[in-house]
């Protein structure tokens, strides 16, 4: 009967290290895919960083542009909101 129970033990406890390793396995293999795709990502981000590095002064430049086209294109909106009076005007006359 004890070598019964010791054959038993031993069994039930090489299944629970099995089990046990299987899983720790996987984990480690998890960890391992997560850290190669976590490298992909720092190397994507490093070649965002350096391929968008020189947009600062393109965008500075735009926007310097952009700020001398401000007053000519407000004074554009403020013609445009005089000719479309002057329709209104002329559509109110005609209706009544």
């Amino acid at each position: 009967m004890i070598g019964f129970l010791t054959v038993l033990t031993v069994v039930v406890v090489l299944l629970i290290v099995v089990l046990v390793a299987y899983h720790l396995i996987g984990i480690y293999i998890a960890l391992k895919r997560g850290a190669d795709h976590l490298e992909t990502l720092a190397g994507g981000l490093a070649k965002v960083r350096d391929d968008t590095g020189s947009l600062n002064a393109k965008v500075d430049t735009i926007n310097g542009g952009l700020s001398a086209l401000a007053p000519d294109l407000l004074k554009a909106n403020e013609n445009l909101a005089a000719i479309v009076n002057v329709a209104k005007q002329g559509q109110a006359g005609t209706a009544g």
